[in-house]
């Protein structure tokens, strides 16, 4: 029996899974050193590539990130 060649998933395909662009998970990649590593590289550009299999995984590692942070803004102005 054979087999297809393998399929990975894109940025754009780990993307689509939380409804945002390709480049918010290169930004993930870039700045969260827990991000789920690629199983491939492919290609002169070197993009990455997830077996589809992995993708609990990475749903997984986005349900544990944490949400927006508390504060950090100029305080409201008061209703008085």
């Amino acid at each position: 029996m054979t087999t297809g060649p393998t399929r990975y998933l894109d940025r754009a395909s780990v993307g689509a899974l939380f409804g945002v662009s390709a480049q918010a998970v290169a930004k993930w990649q870039d700045r969260h050193g827990d991000f789920p590593a690629p199983d491939v590289h492919l290609g002169d550009r070197d993009l990455p590539g997830w077996l589809p299999e992995r993708a609990d995984e990475i749903r997984a590692w986005h349900a544990a990130r944490p949400g927006q942070g508390a504060g950090g803004g100029r305080p409201r102005k008061r209703q008085e």
